[in-house]
C-alpha cells in the first residue's frame, strides 16, 4: 500500500513515530542490521494498543521499515512525521552523527514550533536511551531520555536495547519501561493531540551536502534515444541515472534508492552517469548499477571493456535486471564476465525490486569497507612547532609531575553490551 493510499486510513493521525540510526550490516548480511529496533517497535506498539482508546482511523505506530519498497522514502517520512502525535527517537552514539536521523527529529521539531508554545507541545517529543554513550560524549538531549527511568539503574547503564535483547534476564525492567513509555505516548496523543499538520521534508531541514560527497552511485545504462532494437523504452530517460528498471513499481530512479541507502548510513551521496563519474570513482567508494542491456549494442563488448578498465576495488557493481527472459540472462552473463575481466570479482545481481532493496545496505557497506582498505592515504601534515613526545611524560593539568602511563583510569566505564555500536 502506498503512503498516499494509507493516508486516508490514518487521517486522524498516528500515536508515535519511531526514529533511529540505521546500522551498517555485518559482512555477508543482505539487509539492514536493526532487528532489535524492529522487535522493540512491535513490543511498544502492542503496549500502546493495550493502553489506548484510539478513535477510528488512528494508527498506533510508524516504523520506516514498513514503507513500501518502491515508495519515495523522503516523501513517505515527511507524511508520517506530519501525522505523528509523539516522536520517539532512540538515542545512541550514532544517532547524532546520522543526518538522516537528525533530519527526522528536526522536521518534527519544526512542526512543533508551528503548533504552539513549548508548554502546549511538551511530551510530543519523548526520547529513549537506546545505547549508552561513552563518558566523554555529552549531549543535552540525553537528560530527556534519562528522565524516562532514573529509578531503573540498568536503563542508564546499559540502555533500552540491552534490556530488549536480554528480556529474559531483565523482564521486569523492560516491561516497566515499555509501560511507562506507552503511557506517556497515550496520554499525549489522546489528551493533548496536535492533529495532522505539515512537517518539512528531510531535504528542507538537513544541512546541504558538501560538493565532495562521501559516496557515489554511478549508473551504466542506455538512454532512451540509444536503446537496443525492440527494447521497451519504459523506465529509460535522457540520462542513465534516471533509469527505472522496475517501472511503475518504483517512484524514484534506482540510483536515488541507492543514494538513500547510503544517506541512511550517514554518508552524503551523489548520483552520476558512469561516463561522468570517472574522477569521483577514483577517490570515493561507490556502487555501480549496470543495466545488462548496455551490452546489446553493436560492438558493445569492446567499448565496455575500455570503459570498465581500471575500476578500483571500492567500486562495487550490481547488475540489475527486470525480468528473467533468455535475452536478459544472456546480457547479464556477458556484463558480469566483463566486470570480472576488469578486476571486480564480486558482482551481485538483483532480479526484483525487493532483492535490490535488500542488497543495497550491504553493497554500500562493502564499498566503504573496500575503500578503507585500499583507498588513497591522506598525507599527514606536520603541525607547526615542536611535536610533543610521550617519552617526556604527560603532566596533569596544573601539575609539573609526570603521570604514570601504566596507571589504570580512576573510574573505568562498565563494558557496553555486544551488538550494534551506534
Amino acid at each position: 500500500m502506498s503512503p498516499s493510499a494509507d493516508r486516508s486510513r490514518s487521517a486522524r493521525g498516528t500515536y508515535f513515530f519511531l526514529s533511529y540510526a540505521h546500522s551498517a550490516p555485518p559482512p555477508g548480511a543482505r539487509a539492514d542490521a536493526d532487528f532489535w529496533v524492529g522487535q522493540f517497535f512491535v513490543d511498544l506498539t502492542d503496549e500502546v494498543r493495550r493502553q489506548a482508546r484510539p478513535v477510528a482511523g488512528m494508527r498506533i505506530g510508524f516504523f520506516d521499515q514498513h514503507i513500501p519498497l518502491g515508495a519515495d522514502w523522503k516523501a513517505a517520512l515527511a507524511e508520517a512525521l506530519g501525522e505523528a502525535e509523539v516522536f520517539v527517537p532512540l538515542y545512541s552514539p550514532g544517532y547524532f552523527s546520522r543526518p538522516w536521523a537528525l533530519g527526522e527529529q528536526e522536521s518534527f521539531r519544526a512542526r512543533l514550533a508551528t503548533a504552539g508554545p513549548a508548554r502546549a507541545t511538551a511530551g510530543h517529543l519523548t526520547p529513549v536511551l537506546w545505547i549508552p554513550f561513552p563518558p566523554w560524549e555529552a549531549h543535552p538531549e540525553l537528560d530527556g531520555a534519562l528522565d524516562l527511568a532514573r529509578d531503573v539503574p540498568e536503563y542508564a547503564a546499559d540502555g533500552l536495547r540491552a534490556l530488549c535483547m536480554l528480556a529474559s534476564s531483565y523482564r521486569a525492567q523492560y516491561e516497566l519501561l515499555l509501560s511507562r513509555l506507552a503511557s506517556r505516548i497515550v496520554h499525549t496523543a489522546e489528551r493533548r493531540p496536535m492533529g495532522p499538520s505539515r512537517a518539512p521534508g528531510l531535504d528542507e531541514v538537513v544541512r546541504p551536502a558538501s560538493t565532495d560527497p562521501d559516496f557515489v552511485v554511478a549508473v551504466l545504462a542506455p538512454t532512451r534515444d540509444r536503446l537496443p532494437v525492440d527494447r521497451d523504452p519504459a523506465g529509460y530517460a535522457a540520462s542513465g541515472r534516471q533509469w527505472r528498471p522496475y517501472g511503475r513499481s518504483q517512484q524514484l530512479p534506482a540510483a536515488e534508492y541507492a543514494a538513500s541507502a547510503a544517506e541512511r548510513l550517514g554518508l552524503s551521496a551523489r548520483t552520476e552517469d558512469f561516463a561522468q563519474a570517472s574522477a569521483l570513482l577514483g577517490r570515493r567508494p561507490a556502487v555501480l548499477l549496470v543495466d545488462p542491456w548496455i551490452a546489446a549494442a553493436p560492438a558493445a563488448a569492446a567499448v565496455l571493456a575500455r570503459m570498465l578498465h581500471g575500476l578500483r576495488e571500492w567500486v562495487v557493481p550490481l547488475v540489475v535486471t527486470d525480468d528473467g527472459s533468455q535475452d536478459a540472462t544472456r546480457w547479464a552473463t556477458e556484463v558480469t564476465e566483463l566486470l570480472h575481466d576488469a578486476g571486480l570479482p564480486q558482482v551481485k545481481r538483483a532480479c526484483s525490486m525487493p532483492e535490490f532493496v535488500d542488497l543495497m545496505p550491504a553493497l554500500v557497506t562493502e564499498a566503504r569497507r573496500q575503500f578503507l582498505k585500499y583507498g588513497p592515504v591522506v598525507p599527514f601534515e606536520k603541525p607547526p612547532g615542536p611535536v610533543p613526545s610521550l617519552r617526556d611524560g604527560l603532566t596533569a593539568a596544573g601539575s609539573t609531575e609526570p603521570t604514570d602511563p601504566a596507571s589504570p583510569p580512576a573510574d573505568p566505564s562498565r563494558p557496553r553490551p555486544h551488538g550494534e555500536d551506534r
